[in-house]
Formats: structure tokens, C-alpha cells, sequence
């Protein structure tokens, strides 16, 4: 258990450093709020968009075509949003932060963090953690895409809403890196190889710089007054998640690679970009960072948790 624990302290608290380290440029006036807001507006339309391009070109789908894992991680990932979707409505009054605590309630940061913990748990990288990355990108940006556009500023009329929606999905630069990485690689097209080191360079740039991003955007006043929506939304995306699906995964007979990769999914600590997304499409960029701020932190305890839990049951 212990080394399960230094595992993940050590994933995770190199994401609080680069945070820090925002904070720390932010109060010693290096950058400011218009530098602030122009490095949301990169990563969001720029290097976040490579990256994801970056990680789905060149795979391989066809090792990684488990219909049950498959069809099991599409349904319980649309369930449970629509599980946040209905709390989140009853629990906050303000359409502002509704949107930010639903996000940042079901989308985990699975390509950063999980699939490395996949990989620790089982001791190699197995095919099927790629197929979780290929499926749950595309579907976390468009339930996203669609929830931050029925709650962001820009909120349309009724009669428009479903033409906004498929707007939004269509023109988000995210979803646009995601299928044209997966468009390339289905028409065996190959990059031009001129081009590979600047992809792989702002590719490698992306996380990091949402992470200084959030880290120069805290602002601790507004933190503490949506502490309770972040907890409540943290409790739903570390705990209830795996709790909920996990053992019905188990019933269901995924393997057991599939069900390691799962765990680590569900469990995994909310997205950086659910700041970015909530930040550039109009809704509570305050409340999304101290979810992604308290998932990151609290994940050290409940990885190690659950890691020992599937070990005790003979899981891994």
C-alpha cells in the first residue's frame, strides 16, 4: 500500500508545483490578467488541440476493438453525466457554476494521469488503455461542449439551442484535433516529417501551461466561497464514479486489464482543461479550478484506496 501511495503522490504533486509556480509568477506581477487570459486563449485554441491530435494520430484501433469494454465505457460515462447533470441542477441555483461543477464532476484527466497509472498497476501498458483514450476524449469534449453551452454566458434561446450545440461541437478546436488526428490515421495519411518535432513541441507544451494557467488565475476568496459545490463535485467524480461502476464492470465480465484501466478513468482527478473549457466558454473558471485543484490533491488518497481494494479482492 505504501508504494502504491508514493506512486501516486508522485504523479500528482508535480501538477500542484507547475500550479504553484503560476500562483507565484501572478503575485510577483510577471505576467497579469491580459497575459492570463491570452495563454487561456493558446492552450484552449492552440496547444491543447495539437496535443490531443498529437495523442490519437498514428494509433493503432484495430488492437484495440473490446466491444464490451467499449459499449460498457460509453454507457456509464454518459450515465454518470447525466447523474451530475441532475444534481448539479438541483444542488446550485446559479446557471454560472452549474456548468463548471457538471464538467468537473465527470471528466477526468485520464490521458495525463490514468494512463501511466494503468501502466504502474499492471506493470505494462496494455492495448485497451489506448482504446479508453481514442473513446473518452472525443465523448468528455462534446458532453462537455454540450453542457457549457447550455450554462455559459452566451446562453442562446430555447428554439436555437440544439443548432448552437451542434455548432459548438463542430467548431471546438479540441474536438477539431481529436477527429482530425483519428481522420489521418483511418486514411493512413502521414505527416509530413518536417512537421513532427513542432507537433511534438506544442504538444508537450499544452499541460503545462494550463497548469501555470490555473496556478496564475487562483483566487482563494472565490475558492472558499464555492468550497462546498467543489467538495460535493469532487466527492461525485473520485468516489461515486468507481464506486457506482466498478462493481457492475466486474458483474458484467470486463477483463481484468479492462477493469484496471476503468478504475483508473473513473477515478481519475478532474481534467485541466474542464478550467480551460469553462474559463473560455463563459462559466464559473473559479469554481472549475478548486475542482481541479481538490480532485488532484485528494486522488493520492483515493488511488492508493482503491489500487489496494482491487488487490484485496484479487483484481490485480
Amino acid at each position: 500500500m505504501l508504494s502504491d501511495l508514493l506512486f501516486s503522490f508522485n504523479a500528482v504533486i508535480p501538477i500542484f508545483l507547475i500550479m504553484l509556480l503560476g500562483l507565484v509568477v501572478r503575485r510577483l506581477s510577471i505576467i497579469d490578467d491580459s497575459v492570463t487570459k491570452q495563454m487561456n486563449s493558446f492552450v484552449f485554441k492552440v496547444a491543447m488541440p495539437i496535443m490531443l491530435f498529437d495523442t490519437v494520430y498514428g494509433s493503432d484501433y484495430s488492437q484495440m476493438l473490446d466491444r464490451k469494454f467499449i459499449i460498457f465505457l460509453i454507457l456509464s460515462i454518459v450515465l454518470f453525466f447525466f447523474i451530475c447533470w441532475i444534481v448539479g441542477a438541483k444542488l446550485i441555483k446559479d446557471d454560472g457554476k452549474k456548468g463548471a461543477f457538471i464538467q468537473g464532476s465527470f471528466r477526468g484527466n485520464y490521458v495525463i494521469v490514468g494512463i501511466a497509472l494503468s501502466a504502474e498497476v499492471l506493470g505494462y501498458t496494455p492495448a485497451i488503455a489506448m482504446t479508453g483514450v481514442v473513446i473518452v476524449v472525443p465523448l468528455f469534449n462534446i458532453l462537455s461542449v454540450i453542457i457549457l453551452t447550455i450554462y455559459g454566458e452566451k446562453n442562446v434561446e430555447s428554439g436555437n439551442i440544439i443548432t448552437t450545440i451542434i455548432k459548438s461541437i463542430v467548431t471546438n478546436p479540441l474536438i477539431i484535433g481529436i477527429f482530425a488526428g483519428i481522420a489521418l490515421t483511418l486514411l493512413n495519411i502521414e505527416i509530413i516529417p518536417l512537421l513532427n518535432t513542432p507537433i511534438n513541441m506544442v504538444s508537450s507544451l499544452a499541460t503545462p501551461l494550463a497548469l501555470l494557467v490555473i496556478g496564475a488565475s487562483l483566487d482563494f476568496s472565490k475558492i472558499r466561497d464555492r468550497l462546498k459545490h467543489t467538495i460535493f463535485a469532487s466527492a461525485l467524480k473520485l468516489i461515486v464514479m468507481p464506486v457506482m461502476f466498478i462493481p457492475l464492470a466486474i458483474w458484467a465480465g470486463i477483463s481484468i486489464e479492462g477493469i484496471v484501466v476503468l478504475f483508473v478513468l473513473y477515478a481519475a482527478p478532474t481534467a485541466t482543461v474542464s478550467y480551460v473549457m469553462a474559463s473560455h466558454m463563459g462559466t464559473d473558471a473559479h469554481l472549475a479550478s478548486g475542482i481541479v485543484i481538490c480532485t488532484s490533491l485528494s486522488c493520492i488518497l483515493t488511488y492508493t484506496i482503491g489500487v489496494y481494494i482491487l488487490r484485496v479482492i484479487g483484481i490485480v
